[in-house]
């Protein structure tokens, strides 16, 4: 039988609580967002994003989730000459997660502005922005999706400056967090696991 390893909510392992402040939040500057996005291939101009699926595993406020959401929406208006808010695939094109609630409401409230001014419908935007973005530790869920892109900046911080028993779990579940390695390390682990390269 398969050991579920994942049988916790991240929500127990911290005890309740969220961290208060953001964790490890690093910025990333606009030109950097596109080119990253640029270099993955998440282009409008490359193929119908709207089939592909996107992970955001540490959105913080959504400077790198809006500019994926600006490419996807562009993508539909180059395939279809205009966007249709019912098509169900735009709710499975975009995943992010962030473990600040403050974010995550930052992240839709700003992909929820930016729908709205394409057009969307105000019931769609908010649902499509609650769909994309969920409260979570990325490093303690359990993705059951494949996702065709990752992209983003993890968050930098000594793992030891964690609390004791989310440092225990993390230790659990990813080799790479010993000694006083740094905690975007854990992400590229989980990463690499859990969505390998297509072909690889």
């Amino acid at each position: 039988m398969e050991l579920d390893l994942f049988e916790q909510s991240w929500m127990d392992v911290w005890q309740g609580r969220e961290p208060h402040e953001p964790v490890g939040a690093i910025f990333t500057k606009p030109e950097v967002i596109s080119l990253i996005l640029d270099l993955a291939g998440y282009s409008p101009e490359s193929c119908s994003l709207a089939d592909k699926k996107l992970l955001e595993p540490s959105c913080g406020d959504g400077a790198f989730l809006t500019e994926a959401v600006r490419r996807l929406l562009e993508s539909q208006k180059n395939q279809h000459g205009t966007i249709d808010w019912t098509d169900a695939r735009l709710a499975h094109a975009i995943t992010a997660c962030d473990i600040n609630s403050g974010f995550v409401a930052l992240a839709r409230e700003q992909v929820t502005d930016l729908l709205r001014a394409e057009g969307c419908p105000e019931a769609s935007a908010h649902s499509l922005a609650s769909n994309w973005i969920r409260h979570g530790d990325f490093l303690l869920t359990h993705w059951s999706e494949c996702f065709d892109f990752v992209v983003g900046n993890p968050p930098y911080v000594r793992i030891e400056e964690l609390p004791a028993a989310v440092l225990q779990r993390y230790r659990e579940l990813y080799r790479t967090c010993t000694d006083r390695a740094d905690l975007y390390v854990a992400f590229f682990e989980k990463v690499s696991a859990s969505f390998p390269r297509p072909g690889a």
